[in-house]
């Protein structure tokens, strides 16, 4: 039975995982309360545990990659397999625990409810337990998001999110790491996507960062300064 039929919505469920072998299991035992497990793709960006062993053990899709190109790279991998296979949305979900499984019901019903082409979670409700480094991080760039856009995103950095596939199939997305998630959301204002947010727990485990802080807030920064300026490619 497809448990998502009463939304009249096929969605792919994408996990990005790099060394996740210690919450894989339990991440998948959270999403096949709502998805098949044919409709959940765990996306091995090079790991050196055991993580993609594990996930193919899961029963559900793989995509495995030799070497770490980082998250931006995973999350735009699970988006092809989105659209090649016809789902009609890709909801991204971190492998490590920091998106509570159960909330993926609710960025599905906010889409059908809303009509929006873009569903992005927002932690910055209760931001007590966030690290200090991602807090400015995450304002200054939302802040840059709502000065080039007009849109008024809270949580730029959110990877737990639902997009229609109409939508990403359009984006020009071109960073690899953990800004693609911000690039993605310049993009979809820029094609005059229908946003809709959906509130989330802010969750920070004992799991280890893969965010080198430092040189990511650089990266955070060079997209934002050079986006408005970008080349549009042409395409046919």
């Amino acid at each position: 039975m497809n448990r998502l039929s009463r939304y009249f919505v096929k969605v792919l469920a994408i996990s990005p995982a790099y060394n996740a072998e210690d919450t894989l299991e339990p991440l998948v035992d959270g999403l096949v309360e709502l998805f098949e497990r044919r409709d959940i793709v765990i996306v091995d960006d090079g790991s050196s545990d055991s993580t993609w062993k594990l996930a193919k053990s899961l029963g559900v899709r793989t995509i495995h990659f030799e070497k770490n190109f980082g998250k931006g790279h995973a999350v735009k991998a699970g988006f092809a397999e989105a659209i090649a296979n016809g789902y009609e949305a890709a909801l991204t979900i971190d492998s490590d625990l920091q998106h509570p499984p159960e909330l993926c019901r609710d960025l599905i019903d906010t889409m059908a409810e809303s009509g929006a082409d873009i569903v992005i979670g927002d932690r910055m409700g209760d931001i007590s337990t966030m690290p200090l480094q991602r807090r400015f991080s995450n304002r200054a760039t939302s802040f840059f998001v709502r000065l080039w856009t007009g849109e008024r995103v809270r949580d730029s950095q959110c990877g737990f999110r639902l997009i229609k596939t109409a939508l990403l199939g359009r984006v020009d997305l071109r960073v690899e790491r953990y800004q693609t998630e911000t690039e993605l959301i310049l993009e979809a204002a820029r094609l005059g996507a229908k946003f809709a947010y959906v509130p989330v727990p802010t969750i920070y485990n004992d799991q280890p960062s893969n965010i080198g802080a430092f040189a990511e807030t650089l990266r955070f920064i060079g997209l934002m300064l050079g986006y408005p300026f970008r080349r549009r490619r042409i395409t046919s």
